[in-house]
């Protein structure tokens, strides 16, 4: 048996930033509406005690610089990786978010036992930072969201916590996922790198 670590999970109770709104509700990327791919999984964060297994969101590394990804304000993709590489030696790239700006995943197909993501964040030393991850779960005519904050602490790179997937999958056991990131409170610019989907349901 695996071992798991404890799910973190913050629904956001008061409205979202106009950033956040914008970036939130902006028109959806077609998509096929095909069967959710097979999974190439690896055990990144056992160095951080998680020894589940993990695959890459779509460019989530963001090694393809902007494919995948939908950009505003200042975003864009710098040569800077997150400094464990925990899918390749050879990864040099991360996701840089100004304040004002945001980034949306194009919206992805997770099946019933993918539940969780995590992703590597480089905090700045500006106090009351804060870096929003705001996730959108469509399924059929059902929507449903999650929101989870990075904030204030040690500046340089951290790794999120765990953060679940709202479950609201169809009879065909899947659902789509779109996840924008944003800075939130006050100006500061971060990155994201990694963005890591947990393909087993907590038992």
């Amino acid at each position: 048996m695996r071992a798991r670590i404890a799910p973190v999970r913050r629904i956001a109770q008061a409205a979202i930033t106009a950033i956040g709104a914008a970036a939130l509700f902006m028109p959806a990327a077609a998509h096929a509406d095909i069967r959710c791919q097979s999974r190439t999984t690896t055990t990144p964060f056992k160095a951080w005690s998680d020894s589940n297994s993990y695959f890459v969101a779509p460019n989530g590394n963001f090694e393809s610089g902007t494919t995948n990804w939908f950009l505003s304000g200042s975003a864009s993709v710098i040569t800077e990786n997150e400094p464990w590489k925990i899918n390749s030696s050879l990864h040099a790239k991360s996701m840089r978010l100004p304040s004002g700006a945001s980034a949306r995943v194009e919206k992805f197909c997770v099946n019933s036992a993918e539940d969780s993501i995590r992703f590597f964040f480089k905090r700045p030393t500006t106090t009351g930072a804060g870096l929003r991850a705001a996730i959108r779960v469509t399924s059929g005519v059902n929507v449903a969201t999650n929101d989870y904050t990075v904030g204030t602490g040690t500046a340089g790179w951290g790794l999120s916590e765990r953060i679940m997937l709202p479950d609201i999958r169809d009879a065909s056991g899947q659902q789509w996922v779109e996840i924008t990131f944003f800075p939130t409170n006050t100006a500061a610019t971060w990155q994201v790198d990694d963005l890591m989907i947990d393909p087993w349901r907590t038992n």
